[in-house]
Order: C-alpha cells, then sequence, then structure tokens
C-alpha cells in the first residue's frame, strides 16, 4: 500500500492493507459496484476492542469506526475519491462463494468483487472484476446452482480458477465453470 501517505498506513491493519492493494490493481473506470466479503473481518480490532472496554469501561471512536465490517470499502473510496454504491458482507464458511454469488445477482453490469481474510496470522485477499455484458476481455465463466452444503469454501481453489489452473469449481452453494465462448 506504498501509494497511501506512511501516516495512515501506520493506522491500517493487515486486513486493511490485503483489501486496498487489491482493490488498487483491480478497480477500474468500469466499476459500478463492489461487493467486499470476509468470514472473520476485522479481528484484530475487535479484540483490542473488547479488551479496551473491560479495561477501561470506554472505546476509542477511532478503533471503533476501524472495526466495522466495511471499513475497508468505504476507506479506499474516500481515499481514491470515488462514489460507488457497496455490499459488505459475511456469511461465515461461506463468505467467499456468498460474495460472488452476491456480485453475480447484482443489478450493476460490472461488480468488482473482493474477498480478504486474516488466516492464521496471513493475509489472504483477491478481487476479481465481473462484467455481464458482452463485451468483457477476461475469462468466461458460468455459475449452476449446486445442492451440495457440506463442501466448503478455499481462498486457494478460487485463486486457481481465476488463474487458470483449474476449470471447474464446487462450492457449497453453485458450480462455477469455465466456457468456451466465442463472440
Amino acid at each position: 500500500v506504498s501509494f497511501l501517505p506512511a501516516i495512515l498506513r501506520r493506522r491500517l491493519s493487515k486486513l486493511d492493507k490485503g483489501v486496498l492493494s487489491v482493490l488498487k490493481k483491480a478497480y477500474t473506470s468500469n466499476t459500478q459496484n463492489i461487493v467486499f466479503s470476509s468470514q472473520y473481518g476485522e479481528v484484530e480490532r475487535l479484540v483490542k476492542l473488547i479488551n479496551q472496554y473491560q479495561e477501561a469501561k470506554e472505546v476509542s471512536p477511532n478503533l471503533f469506526s476501524g472495526s466495522v465490517h466495511n471499513y475497508p470499502i468505504g476507506f479506499f473510496l474516500l481515499d481514491e475519491k470515488k462514489t460507488v454504491p457497496y455490499t459488505a458482507i459475511s456469511s461465515s464458511e461461506q463468505s467467499i462463494s456468498s460474495g460472488l454469488l452476491t456480485s453475480v445477482i447484482s443489478e450493476f453490469e460490472n461488480i468488482l468483487y473482493c474477498y480478504a481474510d486474516v488466516i492464521d496470522d496471513n493475509v489472504v485477499a483477491m478481487a476479481v472484476n465481473i462484467s455481464k455484458n458482452d463485451n468483457f476481455s477476461g475469462k468466461p465463466f458460468q455459475i449452476k446452482l449446486n445442492k451440495n452444503s457440506e463442501i466448503s469454501d478455499y481462498f486457494e481453489d478460487y485463486v486457481d480458477l481465476f488463474e487458470g489452473r483449474k476449470s471447474l469449481l464446487d462450492t457449497s452453494i453453485f458450480r462455477l465453470e469455465k466456457v468456451n465462448y466465442e463472440k
């Protein structure tokens, strides 16, 4: 996140930095909507808030404002001076697939989907541009409903799919499959 001044970088959590770095790379002038999903969100800040409240019976407004689930998206849009609507969701173990599905069923044509979490002290983050029109330049995928609720979402599976190492991904909600598409 070297595009931000040092004074702002110091205030950011690991999750914030992950989200901001992928959004900066993926955001385009065509982006009409952003969907952000995270299973855990700002756990570090929430733990600090709880401890602060237990010890001092009060909480820092700055710490609180940074603990809300949509903070990194709001921060990004403010920093970029953009006014794009966004949605922030958390759906437990299905946060990745739920966020992606929310993006696909969105009323907008060009959606930027972002997922991020801190897992075992490591940041995982991805951002994917989704276009519903025929003038796209990316890889086409097809989504079909899947009724196997026993399947878990794994970040690495999505990375492999979007980077071309897989052509099919089953989730607890849907099947995502790369399709051959001729314009």
